[in-house]
């Protein structure tokens, strides 16, 4: 497995928490009254979960090596962009805290202005999740042998031994962001649940000399995406 792919997974977290941030302050914009519970649940996934959980292992190891290689132009710009906004995100995150205070004591304009910012952070992360996941992830791992990339999934795995992934899916899940909305519901397709590749039996996988027809079950145990390398435990069946 490739050590992005971890990224990923935790991207996928992170977009539903996204979309029930979003749903709520559309909520909100509508009328409805929004839970003092609300806000410090979500700064509590934000801090925890996607900044100190996820950006700690980006900055912290993949960034920080990356800063030593002989990146082009456009991959320097791209983590440039990223570490801003990490910055940017934590100071919305930051503001947000500070809402959900007033809000819960009672500042009748505070609801309406955490809810128009957590719309903005949903935007935010949005956008930064899907330029990583396209454009910055997969290219950047041909900066590392394949020694340097099994060293890297190493120290996540370490990094995460000191984290906490489960309570914060089931938080999201609580708040009504259960799991992502399916591509399609055609027989015999999966989908990697960490860079969103789909498996079709009809054509097979030829660069792995897998024949069109042959089922996703049938697939040799060490196949593995061939996008990020995700082994078979990472698809979906759709």
């Amino acid at each position: 497995m490739m050590p992005i792919a971890p990224l990923m997974i935790e991207h996928r977290t992170i977009e539903r928490m996204a979309v029930v941030m979003a749903e709520q302050a559309e909520r909100s914009g509508g009328g409805e009254e929004l839970d003092i519970r609300f806000i410090p649940a979500v700064v509590d996934f934000m801090r925890n979960y996607a900044d100190r959980t996820h950006h700690g292992k980006e900055e912290d190891i993949l960034f920080r090596a990356l800063k030593d290689r002989p990146l082009s132009d456009e991959h320097r710009f791209h983590l440039e962009r990223l570490e801003g906004e990490h910055v940017k995100a934590r100071g919305m995150v930051s503001l947000l805290r500070t809402l959900g205070d007033s809000h819960a004591m009672g500042d009748p304009t505070a609801a309406y202005q955490a809810s128009m910012l957590m719309r903005d952070l949903a935007e935010l992360y949005q956008q930064h999740i899907a330029l990583e996941d396209r454009s910055f992830f997969v290219p950047v791992m041909e900066y590392f042998t394949a020694e340097e990339s099994e060293v890297m999934l190493a120290e996540f795995k370490d990094f995460d031994s000191r984290m906490i992934h489960e309570r914060y899916a089931k938080l999201v899940e609580g708040m009504g962001g259960g799991e992502p909305m399916r591509l399609s519901h055609e027989e015999g397709r999966w989908r990697c649940r960490v860079c969103g590749f789909i498996y079709d039996q009809r054509e097979g996988d030829p660069r792995a000399g897998v024949p069109p027809g042959t089922p996703f079950q049938d697939l040799p145990e060490d196949w593995v995406c061939p996008v990020c390398e995700a082994g078979k435990d990472a698809f979906e069946h759709l």
